[in-house]
């Protein structure tokens, strides 16, 4: 009779330990929060950061899909996470998309990106709670010990904790056009929570608000406007700029051979424009990796192309960087708006390659 009473005991409570992993797996957490704070046992720092979309507009035919209409400045920030429920084994922490679903409310003419790292994540609206990458070690390696149960001043129980463990990566939020039609306007949405830092084991669910997360703000801040300009270019031919033959002998390094000027004309007939200002910015494939203000044909001949407006030669033109290319609001009554630019041809070589050579540069003139 002892026996089978000691074995039923024995089952008892082996049934028990099981259970307590069992539910013990399910419910390991973290606390990540903004700050390096890894010598604190106690969770302290930022768990909320709003990034407001600022005053942007656009005609309808920028949301053309996959144009970017919109993104945050880089941000890099540091974070520490802290063992919540006792997992001294640790684990990694990882960034959550769209963690609570606040995103599904976009309107369909918008996607949302994040770039972290320098790489870009699309339409992370259209994910919910996914575990999308890992930030490495969130808690651990090590651990620390905490007294639950005491008595007469002696500790007799303790929960044994991995220590905290701080990481950064740097990040920015874009909006990009889905290609669907926009609304006339936009909605705010409260919260519109993008991504989230938390463990392992998925979204802490337990102690919300305990956990980093980055939140859009200000989606009525973006216009539609009844007005679509179109932009041509004339230079020496249509669209082009031609620097004609160019004698060797006169290479010197430094040197600016030749200007050539060309216009840029951002037709908006139909009016809808009225009290906007409009920003033109350049690309191009050549532009050189050392100095942004120059094109260098891929051939490499000896040569390089730099812009700059013509009412201000001494300021050059940054390749990817936003300038004003008007200096007062529309007029209701302005149908065409005209910006004159020179194409500069500088010698980086006393030897220049004879032959061909060309460039290639794109101008993009939107709202500010």
């Amino acid at each position: 009779m002892k026996v089978f009473n000691l074995s039923r005991r024995i089952i008892f409570i082996l049934f028990l330990l099981v259970a307590n992993i069992i539910c013990c797996q399910q419910s390991f957490a973290l606390s990540c929060r903004q700050g390096s704070s890894a010598s604190s046992n106690d969770p302290t720092g930022t768990t909320l950061a709003n990034f407001p979309i600022g005053s942007v507009a656009f005609a309808k035919s920028d949301f053309v899909a996959g144009r970017v209409l919109w993104r945050s400045e880089t941000f890099t920030s540091t974070f520490t996470c802290w063992d919540a429920d006792s997992n001294p084994s640790g684990e990694d922490a990882y960034i959550y998309w769209n963690p609570w679903g606040d995103l599904n409310t976009v309107d369909p003419s918008l996607t949302i990106g994040v770039t972290i790292n320098g790489r870009d994540y699309d339409s992370i609206n259209n994910q919910y709670r996914v575990q999308a990458i890992n930030l490495g070690r969130g808690t651990g390696p090590g651990t620390y010990r905490v007294c639950i149960r005491s008595f007469l001043g002696l500790c007799y129980a303790f929960k044994t904790y991995a220590n905290s463990s701080t990481l950064s990566f740097s990040f920015s939020i874009y909006i990009k056009a889905s290609g669907t039609a926009p609304p006339v306007s936009f909605s705010n949405i409260s919260p519109a929570r993008v991504f989230q830092v938390d463990g392992l084991y998925g979204i802490n669910t337990s102690t919300q608000n305990s956990n980093y997360v980055a939140n859009l703000t200000n989606f009525s801040n973006i216009r539609i406007l009844q007005c679509t300009p179109t932009i041509t270019i004339s230079g020496t031919s249509a669209n082009a700029v031609n620097f004609g033959i160019l004698a060797s002998t006169n290479a010197h390094a430094g040197k600016v051979e030749k200007s050539i000027p060309f216009t840029v004309t951002a037709n908006i007939a139909g009016g809808g424009c009225s009290g906007e200002s409009l920003v033109a910015s350049f690309s191009s494939p050549d532009a050189s990796g050392s100095a942004p203000t120059l094109l260098v044909p891929n051939n490499q001949p000896g040569v390089g192309i730099f812009i700059t407006p013509q009412s201000d030669t001494s300021s050059k033109v940054v390749f990817g960087q936003i300038s004003d290319f008007t200096s007062t609001a529309i007029t209701k009554d302005t149908t065409q708006i005209s910006k004159t630019y020179n194409a500069n041809l500088q010698w980086l070589t006393d030897r220049p390659t004879i032959g061909k050579f060309s460039s290639t540069a794109t101008v993009n003139v939107t709202f500010k």
